[in-house]
């Protein structure tokens, strides 16, 4: 193996040929870019059929959407062997039939990339998408750009890169042979090469060992803005949370966190990240080191996460899964819904975020689920069919409602057992019975979660879950000794009850709707357009606005002076700076959905809750 590895870099392009055999060898030249595109060079695995079906993803693990990733490959061609002709047929955007398969000496075609493309139909989400940045980066998630023949996603598969001087290829693979100018990496088969995002660019990494890990950090950030070394610090104590919370081991030998960080708009207008078994990739504005910071923990929780679920505990239809005919299974409750959960869980648990903090985040969750989502519709039955155009817009209610589901399955669990099993203890359970390489069926997981665990709980995921009944929020709260008031009425400092949106082009945050200003924000006779320049002489950006607003708000007083200055339009349409001022006052306002700690607690509800949240 090694000395194949060996021949491979030293022949260069001649290798593939002579070497194949079972495997895919790739090769790809990172120097070669024209308009935006890279040429694509496959030496295929040895194949006897006349006919054989080569596919592009049309849709891959993690993404619930349809993108159809063969529209950004183009010029395809086949070349035979001994000048023999290999007849080539479009089926579809992904896929094409060749034949004769048996003759087929190397494959060739363009891939162009999707954060910058001209195809404007069904823009792919960054984080699944492709990046070509001549000679400074590019983000190989690599079923953008390798393809596979049908019956043959088992062959190994070998990529063969020729890249600038000092570019570094971050990913969570292990098998790599590098060089100064080439790269081989070899991964088992199609399912682990699209599990597993490359990202290459002049390298800026840091490494953290956390319990038997060792976790890689690679961030692109194109300013110089943020560094490895500022994100793994900032992430070590959030990772040995993590793993405590799994009980000290985690389940994998390398993991690596890929950030790109972007410095202009995105085409989705959206940012984020992807989990992957081994790895996560992110795209995430480009924005200071301590805007960043708590954005980074919450969104690399959820995503380190993943490492549990899907990964050691899934169906059969996310562990043999058809990138051309998806089909979807009924626990994204579990797979988003509970990493969601334990993303925020383990550092309230860990003291990384504040208890006030926590039920904030979960209560705005709850918000949201019941005004923006079908609060109705059986969660299984949404996963099961998340790809329809009626379901898929309630896809995002798995990381509100999901979260939800998981938090009452943790306190119900402490509760039912006198504090000593939660999720944490059921997630490692469920490991254990599949694990990475044993799917479960749809229909058994009901069944298995109520042996591991208690009747109420089965009761529970079939009215709330699989069934149409809203969560009994009051009744699982009162478990650990809270009460969940629905609304009341108070007395608060607030901004004024004004909208605020961004203009991208001022770099300004804007002042979008004026309907709802309270008592307090009448002083400042905000009108829509106005562009906030300063708060009490502090310039405002998008970048500052939580720390500037958080310091008002834990140090005024009723009575305190409170100066804005914006950017108003004239009559001409220019841009004007006007001083705006009043004075600090408490407004009534209705607040919904409070958590309060009960009177006269049971014993059984006081260790439900020390040990749900560690505290009495």
């Amino acid at each position: 193996m090694l000395k194949r590895i060996f021949l491979i870099i030293v022949c260069g392009l001649s290798s593939l040929t002579a070497l194949a055999d079972k495997n895919y060898h790739y090769l790809v030249n990172l120097n070669k870019v024209v308009d935006d595109k890279i040429t694509i060079e496959l030496t295929p695995p040895d194949m006897s059929e006349n006919e054989v079906v080569f596919n592009f993803p049309a849709m891959v693990p993690g993404t619930y959407e349809v993108y159809n990733f063969g529209r950004f490959v183009s010029n395809l061609k086949a070349f035979g062997k001994n000048g023999s002709v290999i007849t080539v047929q479009k089926l579809n955007d992904d896929s094409y039939k060749l034949s004769p398969a048996s003759q087929i000496q190397k494959i060739t075609y363009e891939v162009e990339d999707s954060w910058d493309t001209k195809i404007k139909e069904k823009v792919v989400f960054e984080p699944g998408g492709s990046n070509i940045e001549d000679n400074k980066n590019f983000v190989f998630n690599t079923h953008c750009f390798f393809g596979y023949f049908t019956g043959y996603k088992q062959a190994n598969f070998v990529l063969e890169f020729e890249k600038p001087k000092g570019f570094y290829p971050s990913t969570g693979l292990s098998d790599l042979t590098l060089g100064e100018f080439r790269d081989v990496i070899k991964v088992s088969d199609y399912n682990s090469l699209v599990d597993s995002p490359i990202m290459y660019n002049l390298p800026d990494t840091a490494t953290i060992m956390v319990a038997n890990t060792k976790v890689l950090v690679s961030v692109y950030s194109p300013n110089g803005v943020v560094s490895s070394k500022y994100v793994a610090g900032n992430l070590k104590r959030l990772l040995y949370a993590q793993r405590d919370y799994l009980n000290g081991q985690l389940p994998v030998d390398k993991y690596a966190f890929l950030i790109y960080l972007s410095d202009k708009p995105t085409l989705s207008g959206s940012s984020g990240a992807l989990e992957h078994s081994y790895s996560s990739f992110y795209v995430l504005p480009e924005v200071d080191t301590a805007s960043i910071a708590q954005t980074l923990n919450d969104v690399c929780a959820h995503e380190f996460f993943h490492i549990v679920t899907p990964l050691n505990i899934h169906a059969e239809e996310i562990g043999d899964f058809d990138f051309n005919n998806p089909k979807m299974s009924e626990h994204l409750w579990l797979y988003e819904g509970l990493t969601e959960y334990s993303a925020h869980h383990a550092q309230v648990l860990a003291g990384l975020i504040g208890y006030d903090y926590f039920f904030q985040v979960m209560m705005d969750k709850y918000n949201n689920s019941i005004e923006q989502y079908n609060d109705t519709v059986p969660f299984t039955f949404m996963s099961k069919h998340v790809l329809t155009e009626h379901y898929h817009k309630q896809y995002n209610n798995v990381y509100e409602k999901g979260a939800l589901i998981n938090m009452c399955l943790d306190i119900m669990l402490r509760y039912y057992s006198d504090g000593k099993y939660g999720t944490q203890e059921l997630m490692r359970d469920l490991a254990k019975k599949y694990g990475k390489d044993k799917s479960f069926k749809d229909p058994d997981l009901f069944n298995d979660i109520e042996k591991l665990t208690f009747p109420e709980i089965r009761k529970f995921l079939d009215e709330h879950v699989a069934g149409r009944k809203p969560l009994p929020m009051v009744e699982v709260f009162k478990m650990v000794g809270l009460d969940l008031i629905k609304e009341r009425e108070t007395e608060t400092i607030t901004l004024g009850g004004f909208g605020i949106g961004y203009n991208d082009s001022t770099k300004r945050l804007v002042v979008v709707d004026v309907n709802e200003v309270d008592e307090f924000g009448k002083q400042f006779k905000y009108k829509v357009g106005d562009e906030l320049y300063s708060f009490n002489n502090r310039l405002l950006t998008l970048d500052n606005a939580r720390e500037v607003v958080g310091d008002f708000m834990s140090t005024t007083a009723v009575g305190d002076k409170l100066v804005i200055e914006v950017y108003r339009k004239d009559k001409k349409g220019r841009y004007k700076l006007k001083k705006l001022s009043g004075k600090v006052k408490k407004v009534k306002v209705i607040e919904k959905n409070i958590i309060d700690v009960s009177k006269n607690p049971t014993e059984k509800q006081i260790t439900a809750r020390r040990t749900w949240l560690g505290i009495e």
